[in-house]
């Protein structure tokens, strides 16, 4: 299996300065081994969770035009053996979603998605993404900007979510509150960028969201990495992804 990105160098040679001025961003996650898996029920009541509770992920914004977003936006990350797992919950007071396959667009509704660049020689990532409906995309990119429609077209890939509304989904008019989401991304999926990773090992990663609001506003979005502009696949940006043992 080849090595995931091991980090050799201080943060402050491989990300941006932090400013004073700068809104809120993960630059450094981690992610924790645990011993059980958590039940993919969008309920986020597991022994896992709770066991990853300092790792809260919790810092996004606009970094690119420098705002504050992501107030009411907690996410975890854990990992076994078998798989990588990831929870969400989200303040939302207008619960829209679009899509009803699998790697449809929907980012064209509310999504929570996640980025992950295992090696910072290989250019190959991926990209996966729930909407309030537990619809999924998963994206394995060869290097970025390949063919969406290709690779929409591949067979399942093994990556499951459930999320569960606070609200009433795609009625306008009326004031939602919540919606989160469980996964899981099994190993094999990363297999032709190593499979997976050992502890002390770490991967470029992000956290991001599209926030859709009333009918003909513009969506939010947000990210937990630093991103110079606005687009969800500038890896460059990424944060640094940590994975620890259980007691680390």
């Amino acid at each position: 299996m080849r090595t995931a990105i091991v980090l050799t160098l201080p943060l402050l040679l491989i990300a941006p300065a932090i400013g004073n001025d700068d809104p809120p961003i993960t630059r450094e996650a981690v992610c924790r081994r645990v011993e059980t898996p958590p039940v993919l029920d969008g309920k986020l009541d597991d022994p896992a969770w709770k066991a990853a509770e300092a790792d809260e992920i919790n810092r996004f914004s606009a970094f690119w035009v420098g705002e504050a977003r992501g107030e009411g936006t907690r996410s975890w990350l854990v990992w076994d053996d078998d798989a990588l797992y990831f929870a969400a919950t989200m303040t939302d007071a207008e619960l829209r979603a679009f899509g009803t396959e699998r790697n449809d667009r929907l980012w064209l509704g509310d999504v929570f998605e996640l980025f992950f660049k295992p090696s910072e020689d290989d250019p190959r990532y991926y990209e996966f993404q729930v909407n309030p409906r537990s619809v999924i995309l998963e994206l394995p990119f060869p290097r970025r900007g390949y063919s969406f429609e290709e690779l929409a077209a591949l067979p399942p890939l093994g990556f499951e979510a459930v999320a569960v509304v606070d609200g009433t989904l795609d009625q306008p008019g009326d004031t939602d509150r919540s919606w989160s989401v469980e996964g899981r991304i099994p190993w094999s999926l990363f297999e032709a960028t190593g499979g997976r990773p050992s502890v002390g090992d770490s991967w470029r990663f992000a956290l991001c969201r599209y926030d859709y609001g009333p009918e003909g506003t513009e969506p939010l979005l947000m990210s937990s990495a630093p991103l110079s502009q606005p687009s969800f696949h500038r890896y460059e940006d990424y944060g640094l992804l940590l994975f620890k043992g259980p007691n680390d």
